[in-house]
């Protein structure tokens, strides 16, 4: 089923971390503002993106047309593809942050026409600036009774968002931070507003992995947290690579994945198992709960190699991370634990 633009808001929000009271800020955004200015700017900059998809949640309907369906099984999710209305708003906040200068002790952000992108229509443009204007933008110098903003007749615009002025050291930052500081593991921080990609020090992934997992119950959260160490006590290395507002904690041993936790739009959160031998160990399977049984009988590796059509096979053998793992937790880790030996 094709997730909306509503739902796309309400799962970004949800994606949002937590911010740390202090932390120290890479010494490269001093040059913007000092780093109690900045981690302040982080905070108000976290306020303006969950009232922005707060915005999107009741507004969404009006916003969405979406070019294109994601295939059934996918996890990341791209916004020039299937949410262009928020793609376009992303790339003029980040056009605001990029270009625009601080001005007024940091109370205001000067801009001319480089805040706009020329791929895109001058009334696409005026949308998306009406949209940023109920937000809590103000933007000076243009003009909002056109029907379509002109492109080639922009300059001297300043960008306000009076009810927290430091916001736009926020915005500012957050957008360097996404060109700068972005990798192929670690994209798309400024509409997630992970302040972490701005520390000094790498961030634990421990704290990566409690902060994703924060709307499980406490016993899921313990639970997942206890398969990690235990994991990682059996010597499997553990990577967390973010892409296309998809989060996946990775786990390999002997360099080949082995499972992972995924929360993504599309498919919720999951833990995934990479079974490459459940030929070994037939006679375990037979003791295994129906769901791990069904599961496992579907078969891992791509569907269309297999009998011809795409079954999402690739993306391992899948069980949804909710309450209902608890009761199977045991029989989880044994499936890992032989899934271990045998390789």
């Amino acid at each position: 089923m094709q997730k909306t633009l509503i739902d796309l808001a309400k799962y970004l929000k949800s994606i949002i971390p937590d911010i740390e009271e202090n932390y120290d800020v890479d010494p490269r955004f001093e040059k913007i503002a000092d780093q109690e200015e900045i981690r302040n700017g982080i905070v108000a900059f976290r306020q303006f993106l969950i009232r922005l998809y707060d915005n999107l949640i009741v507004q969404g309907e009006d916003y969405y047309t979406s070019p294109k369906v994601a295939h059934e099984y996918e996890n990341r999710t791209t916004l020039s593809v299937y949410y262009p209305f928020l793609h376009n708003v992303k790339t003029i906040l980040m056009r605001i942050g990029l270009h625009g200068n601080l001005i007024d002790h940091s109370q205001s952000l000067s801009c001319d026409e480089s805040m706009f992108d020329k791929k895109l229509s001058g009334s696409r443009t005026m949308e998306c600036i009406k949209f940023l204007i109920n937000c809590g933008l103000i933007i000076e110098g243009v003009d909002l009774t056109d029907k379509k903003i002109d492109l080639s007749n922009t300059g001297g615009i300043k960008v306000f968002f009076p009810s927290d002025p430091r916001m736009l050291i926020g915005l500012k930052v957050m957008a360097i931070a996404e060109v700068e500081l972005g990798t192929l593991d670690n994209q798309d921080a400024f509409m997630r507003c992970d302040y972490r990609i701005l520390k000094s020090e790498t961030t634990d992934i421990i704290s990566i992995l409690k902060d994703a997992m924060k709307f499980c119950s406490k016993d899921v959260q313990n639970l997942i947290l206890h398969i990690h160490h235990r994991y990682l006590d059996k010597g499997l290395k553990c990577v967390v690579e973010i892409k296309g507002y998809w989060i996946f904690f990775k786990y390999t041993y002997k360099r080949k994945e082995l499972f992972g936790f995924n929360m993504s739009l599309n498919n919720g959160f999951q833990i995934n198992v990479k079974a490459e031998n459940t030929s070994q160990y037939a006679e375990n399977i037979k003791k295994y709960p129906l769901i791990i049984q069904e599961e496992i009988s579907k078969g891992y590796g791509c569907g269309r190699k297999r009998f011809g059509q795409c079954d999402g096979g690739c993306r391992g053998l899948i069980l949804p991370i909710d309450d209902s793992i608890l009761k199977i937790k045991h029989d989880i880790e044994n499936w890992l634990d032989l899934e271990m030996f045998y390789r």
